[in-house]
């Protein structure tokens, strides 16, 4: 059975997309055939990040509604074992039960891991239709208006029967030392979800993004990896905040 991972966040520029790139990439690292599905119809950035807009023909409207898997997907190119299945340019097109009939069906000869890359805000809807194995990663800055969304996302993911956990995006030390965050327990425990893992702002990775460069280095890559071993199933602690 394929392994799916759900990337959601409830407002957009938390850096889910960035997030679901990063993961991806340091899945594909540890040998791991992953295919990154792009669901924020309408909106649609992955292509354009990985750099393969100019090869797109279909995408997961077509794969859902039949058309062959391999047609569709985009091999992303210097990211061995990364493949992408892009959004539709338009909004409306992805039907919930027939995209959870369609991941439950990936063949395993092909990928051992989907990352689905969700459209920002909440939907149970969505939620409740994904195969019950489905891991749910909340993407979250450490800020109040964020972790307040993320706590909207574990009321609703609890109503679906779905469980999540929470990845602190854009982590620098000072956001924790303030009035409303005292301790990273303090935004764990507003969340109500369990920590999965920690990614450093980096200003370098958000230049490369813009300059069209999708190679991650540095610290954030180090805690991808991290966070992709723990995925894989590997204990890997929490380093001390400050060395993050």
């Amino acid at each position: 059975m394929v392994k799916i991972i759900a990337v959601l966040g409830g407002k957009g520029g938390c850096g889910k997309s960035t997030c679901s790139i990063g993961l991806s990439l340091a899945l594909a690292e540890q040998k791991q055939r992953v295919l990154l599905i792009d669901l924020d119809e309408g909106m649609r950035c992955l292509d354009m990040l990985l750099g393969v807009s100019e090869k797109l023909l279909f995408d997961v409207s077509d794969a859902i509604n039949g058309r062959d898997l391999a047609s569709c997907i985009l091999q992303v190119p210097g990211g061995e074992g990364l493949s992408l299945l892009a959004a539709p340019g338009e909004k409306g097109l992805i039907d919930a039960k027939l995209l959870a009939g369609f991941l439950e069906n990936i063949p395993n000869s092909m990928f051992d891991t989907v990352v689905l890359d969700l459209r920002a805000g909440s939907d149970l809807q969505l939620y409740r239709a994904l195969p019950p194995y489905t891991e749910f990663l909340c993407i979250c800055n450490p800020n109040a208006v964020s972790v307040r969304d993320a706590a909207n996302i574990g009321t609703l993911l609890n109503k679906a029967n779905r469980k999540g956990k929470i990845i602190l995006n854009r982590y620098q030390r000072y956001f924790i030392k303030n009035p409303v965050f005292s301790t990273l327990d303090d935004i764990i425990d507003e969340s109500g979800l369990m920590l999965l893992g920690i990614v450093p702002e980096s200003e370098r990775l958000s230049l490369a993004f813009l300059e069209g460069n999708y190679k991650i280095k540095g610290k954030a890559k180090k805690a991808f990896k991290r966070i992709a071993l723990r995925l894989c199933g590997r204990n890997i602690p929490l380093p001390k905040l400050k060395k993050i």
